[in-house]
Order: structure tokens, then sequence, then C-alpha cells
């Protein structure tokens, strides 16, 4: 199972949109799933698409559940492997 990836929209140019992954790192995604979205909101990532705008005090308790779900995934794989 995959889980989103949490941004920083960067820029947005009609339906494209580069932003920073909480990492640091820049890409561009389609933003056409959320074509109100502006510089400098948070966002859920799945598959190069912008599927969700978040509010900004939910960016540091999303990243720890979805840090905390990928270490139970992680035991969990490793106890039936």
């Amino acid at each position: 199972m995959c889980l989103p990836l949490i941004a920083q929209v960067q820029t947005v140019d009609g339906t494209l949109a580069q932003v920073r992954l909480l990492e640091g790192e820049k890409v561009r995604v389609n933003a056409s799933l959320q074509p109100n979205v502006t510089t400098g909101e948070y966002v859920l990532l799945d598959r190069g698409l912008i599927i969700e705008v978040i509010a900004p005090e939910q960016v540091e308790e999303l990243h720890q559940f979805f840090t905390e779900l990928t270490e139970l995934w992680s035991r969990e794989d490793a106890a039936h492997a």
C-alpha cells in the first residue's frame, strides 16, 4: 500500500505545480484534481497528483502518522518474512 506524500506548493502553472516535499526535494506534479490550489499551500500527493489540500496545522500530525504507519508495516513484514 502506498502512502500519500506531503508537500508545499512552490509554483502553479495551469494544471502543473512545482512542490517541495517535506524531505526537501522539488518535483512537478499534476494539479488538475485541485484546480484552486495556490502557492504556499500544503498538499497530499499520490502518484504525481495533488489529491488534497491540507491545513498547515495538519502537516506535522500527518507526517508523524505516516511515519509510524510505515514503521508498523515494516515490522509486520519482517514478522512474516
